[in-house]
């Protein structure tokens, strides 16, 4: 699957480097308030709904973001 990404990468001119690692924490981090964590669940074929949660918590920013920009746009 890397190797493939390495193709899709170049013919999209993305020059950092893609992988499938860097694909899923993409993916977790666009589909954060999108998708259900059970249906997340599911997609990640996490055994344990506390997995999930754990997971997309490191990508669920929004009421932080929020909050900042309140502040700093005035």
């Amino acid at each position: 699957m890397n190797d493939a990404l390495k193709v899709v990468s170049k013919i999209a001119g993305i020059s950092k480097k893609l992988t499938m690692h860097i694909a899923r924490h993409t993916f977790g981090n666009i589909s954060g308030d999108k998708i259900s964590p059970q249906m997340l669940q599911k997609l990640y074929r996490h055994s344990s709904i506390t997995t999930t949660i754990g997971y997309q918590a490191n990508f669920i920013h929004k009421n932080a973001d929020e909050a900042l920009d309140s502040v700093l746009d005035y």
